[in-house]
């Protein structure tokens, strides 16, 4: 038998898995879009006026706007085609839901890779890093993702759906060990070296090796954080990668259990646009505070109202209210 789920073309998922899907769907995308939407606009309008725009800051940027794209187009389209499906109608048109979705996630993929690269140079290649990463290579970098991303999806329509997910899970698979044993290898073993550097200048107080040692301790602070965030899309994608290698491979399945298969893979996958926005509040405090000063500020606004006054750390002080 050939790969692929072949067996099960045709055969309609069960009522209780689309139904599933479509509430799980319907709660991500409470938190999904609130939570990405707070991220691009704390780094657009920087509310406090002290966040970096730094290339990684930039492409976290890029990764924010394609979780977004998933909470406000994959999920609500999974939503009326498995809402469809349960009714037994025509899902004919979930074409662009399944483009959509290939195409973000493609794209977290390639951000994750670039943010990746990103640290790789910066802790490795610092000099070069300052002088060449411009915010206009950060969007050509960004430019590039899309353009790749929208031309892997394409496959879709040559191969379907189950196909492209193999083929995604092995891109995926890929990547992760390109991730996991050339960069992070290198970075963490860098990193390493520029602590024993922080004891050194620490003992020598002049003004220069105090700027190199707040560069040192923020680059470190972002290493950690993609860390978190590599760690974060691994949860995810690996137990999604292995469902999807289970879809293709296992031709004694049962068409139920590839259903539930296909579907709890898309679970996984997009809870990964869920989390990125905590881990970046949680673990980065001058976007932490540029989200609560913005959250806060969005909360005490109306009609006549001032917005609220904050301290230089972000924190609300006061509010003034015209009658």
């Amino acid at each position: 038998m050939g790969l692929g789920a072949s067996h099960c073309t045709g055969v309609g998922a069960p009522r209780e898995v689309s139904i599933t899907t479509l509430c799980t769907a319907a709660l991500y995308c409470i938190f999904t879009v609130p939570g990405n939407l707070l991220i691009i606009l704390s780094i657009l309008l920087d509310p406090n006026k002290n966040l970096h725009r730094t290339p990684y800051i930039l492409f976290i940027l890029n990764l924010a706007i394609t979780d977004f794209i998933v909470g406000v187009m994959v999920e609500p389209l999974s939503m009326v085609t498995h809402w469809r499906e349960a009714h037994s109608l025509s899902v004919s048109n979930s074409w662009l839901s399944q483009f959509v979705y290939f195409m973000c996630c493609t794209a977290s993929l390639l951000s994750l890779v670039i943010l990746t690269i990103d640290r790789y140079l910066a802790i490795t290649s610092p000099f070069w890093y300052h002088v060449n990463m411009t915010n206009a290579r950060v969007l050509q970098g960004s430019v590039v993702i899309w353009i790749l991303s929208i031309a892997c999806s394409g496959m879709l329509f040559v191969i379907g759906f189950v196909m492209c997910a193999f083929v995604f899970a092995n891109l995926t698979l890929f990547c992760t060990v390109f991730i996991l044993l050339f960069s992070y290898v290198r970075v963490f073993l860098t990193v390493q070296e520029k602590v024993k550097e922080l004891v050194i200048l620490h003992e020598d107080d002049n003004e220069r090796n105090k700027a190199q040692e707040r560069h040192l301790l923020w680059e470190k602070k972002l290493t950690k954080i993609h860390l978190v965030m590599l760690l974060a899309f691994l949860a995810c994608y690996g137990p999604a990668c292995i469902m999807i290698y289970l879809m293709n491979l296992c031709h004694s399945c049962s068409c139920e259990v590839i259903h539930w298969l296909r579907d709890m893979h898309f679970v996984l996958i997009t809870l990964n646009s869920l989390i990125n926005p905590f881990v970046y509040a949680l673990r980065l405090p001058v976007l932490n505070k540029a989200m609560r000063k913005l959250l806060g500020t969005l909360l005490f606004w109306k009609r006549g109202a001032v917005a609220p006054e904050t301290s230089p750390g972000g924190e609300i002080t006061s509010a003034t209210h015209t009658k």
